[in-house]
């Protein structure tokens, strides 16, 4: 008998690890884009500084 609840002894089907898998790669690329994009604005504020001009923070 296992120490651990009925649960976790369910099996996964390859469908399902593949469902798995394609959604940490979606999510992985997600932040990807959002790091991108964040450091990209970052990277505008800091050339906006250097130049003199006006720089508006959001918060």
């Amino acid at each position: 008998m296992s120490p651990y609840p009925q649960e976790y002894d369910y099996v996964y089907s390859p469908s399902q690890y593949q469902a798995m898998q394609w959604q940490g790669l979606l999510g992985t690329l997600m932040g990807v884009a959002i790091l991108v994009a964040m450091g990209a604005w970052a990277l505008s504020l800091v050339k906006k500084a250097i130049k003199g001009e006006e720089v508006k923070y959001p918060l």
